[in-house]
């Protein structure tokens, strides 16, 4: 009789128990179910360096061969509707593409290496408009102003064309050896660049990092360094920035290397903290000053309050799918490039993002 009564109770938990922890596991999957990015490209012989988009239509995308072939092995991808479909066109350049490809049009097209290079059909050939300079190193920082102002800074140095690469001029070196990765710029005047690094923590109580903030009023021309609060009174420096952009002249995000949100209202000087478990590996992008995303490679987060809260918006742990570099248009749509030789498109529905340039 005992036997039977175990047996019953055996037959009860499995009854019971087991569906309840089946469904505990199909709730977990409605995170990769509702997903709001989808592939829409994948082509797994090409390495997906960079992407940006001229307007909804019209977007470029730099690749390089897995296999690598003398003497050219990268290729410029092109779209003209939204993404749904790619054409592909062998570079004829030896320089390898790491830093962004940026088009001022449908046929002019800037790609960012070692040097800065020009194409003006669309890929066809290209000009290398940063020749005269005589510094070396990598290109760690770019801005494209407008169709003939632009910024790029290389080893420590910040230098500025205003006639479309004829000539350049150096307007920053003041911290020899600095790296100036982030630029921003909400107008044509106004613009911030961030630097800074991190301390390999080689020894108890001696890992951190330590950044700063650049700012122009004069459209790069010249550059002043920030000592805003609330590191100014604590007498600290700034951690290391490794995303930063403003949405307006006075309102900006920075993201910063110990996982901290901070906005500012006014213009850098003063910066408050938003968010304290915000681990971002460079992948940021506000929308508007209330509608945001971030991602860590493997999972994309949104906000529509100002990164005070953060939703999964898309989220994949498959090996080798993280996301590695993003763009976004001013409506909000998103691209991004995986690992794994895809590209993504985010499902943006901008009347449930209650998108506005003043966070209303």
């Amino acid at each position: 009789m005992k036997r039977n009564h175990h047996i019953f109770k055996t037959l009860l938990f499995v009854i019971l128990v087991i569906p309840f922890l089946s469904s505990c596991e199909r709730k977990d999957n409605l995170i990769k179910q509702n997903n709001n990015w989808q592939s829409i490209y994948q082509n797994d012989d090409l390495d997906l360096l960079s992407i940006k988009f001229l307007d909804k239509n019209n977007g470029f995308v730099f690749g390089s061969l897995t296999t690598y072939t003398r003497p050219y092995w990268q290729l410029l991808l092109t779209t003209t509707d939204g993404g749904n479909t790619w054409t592909s066109d062998t570079c004829k350049l030896t320089d390898r593409i790491y830093g962004g490809v940026f088009p001022l049009d449908k046929k002019q097209i800037l790609g960012i290496g070692d040097h800065i290079y020009k194409s003006s059909n669309t890929g066809e050939s290209w000009t290398d408009i940063t020749a005269q300079l005589s510094v070396g190193g990598r290109t760690f920082g770019s801005y494209i102003i407008d169709s003939l102002t632009w910024i790029f800074t290389r080893s420590g140095e910040i230098y500025r064309t205003n006639n479309g690469g004829q000539t350049w001029q150096l307007v920053y070196n003041i911290s020899p050896g600095a790296i100036y990765e982030n630029f921003t710029f909400p107008s044509s005047s106004v613009g911030y660049a961030s630097t800074g690094g991190v301390i390999m923590d080689i020894a108890p109580g001696y890992g951190g990092s330590s950044g700063s903030i650049l700012k122009t009023y004069d459209g790069g021309q010249s550059w002043n360094k920030l000592n805003p609060e609330p590191w100014k009174s604590n007498g600290g420096s700034m951690p290391y920035i490794i995303a930063l952009q403003f949405i307006t002249d006075q309102i900006g995000y920075i993201a910063t290397y110990n996982s901290k949100l901070y906005k500012t209202l006014d213009g850098g000087n003063n910066w408050s903290l938003v968010h304290d478990n915000h681990y971002s590996n460079g992948l940021q992008h506000f929308v508007s000053e209330k509608v945001g995303y971030f991602s860590d490679g493997t999972t994309v987060y949104f906000t529509n309050d100002g990164g005070k809260t953060w939703k999964v918006d898309n989220y994949n742990d498959t090996q080798g799918s993280d996301i590695l570099y993003w763009t976004f248009l001013e409506t909000g749509q998103g691209y991004a490039l995986t690992r794994d030789h895809r590209i993504l498109k985010n499902n943006f529905i901008p009347d449930r993002e209650h998108i506005s340039k003043t966070g209303n």
